[in-house]
């Protein structure tokens, strides 16, 4: 079994979880492009991002609610024509709230529990704007608050 990160919740910053790995999309992509990297990834938040440079998030309730919209009566390929259709850009969350290396994991479950939000895409300002990090989940904040041994879930 993989040794459990040690983290201190009081004084700790989100570096201490950051995911370096993740999976980035365009705003161009569509959403049924992202919808099949969720499920296939097992994950429900997706940076997306122009030049290497954070433009938006997509979340799971996102693609949900873009779903939704007109299609309750519809089968899946119905839904998936419909998805296909619509380009991330009109649906991502422009302008994220972000954390940076030194925002304290106290601070980052704050902001995401205000802001009702599930992840925080993790930035550091370069000499060409925002460099991208990271991505901390409320499912990392959760396993480093009670189940460190625990290294299956993905978001």
């Amino acid at each position: 079994m993989k040794e459990p990160r040690r983290v201190d919740r009081g004084a700790d910053t989100v570096s201490a979880l950051l995911r370096k790995n993740f999976v980035s999309v365009g705003p161009e992509e569509s959403l049924l492009d992202a919808d099949r990297i969720m499920r296939l990834a097992r994950i429900r938040h997706l940076p997306v991002v122009v030049a290497g440079r954070l433009v938006g998030v997509l979340s799971h309730r996102d693609v949900l609610d873009a779903s939704i919209a007109g299609l309750e009566k519809c089968d899946g390929v119905e839904r998936a024509l419909h998805l296909r259709g619509i380009p991330i850009a009109e649906v991502m969350k422009r302008d994220p709230y972000t954390a940076t290396e030194s925002t304290t994991l106290g601070d980052a479950a704050r902001r995401m529990l205000r802001l009702k939000i599930g992840c925080l895409p993790v930035i550091r300002q370069g000499r060409d704007g925002q460099e991208r990090l990271g991505l901390v989940t409320e499912s990392d904040l959760l396993r480093a608050a009670y189940a460190r041994e625990f290294d299956e879930a993905s978001d």
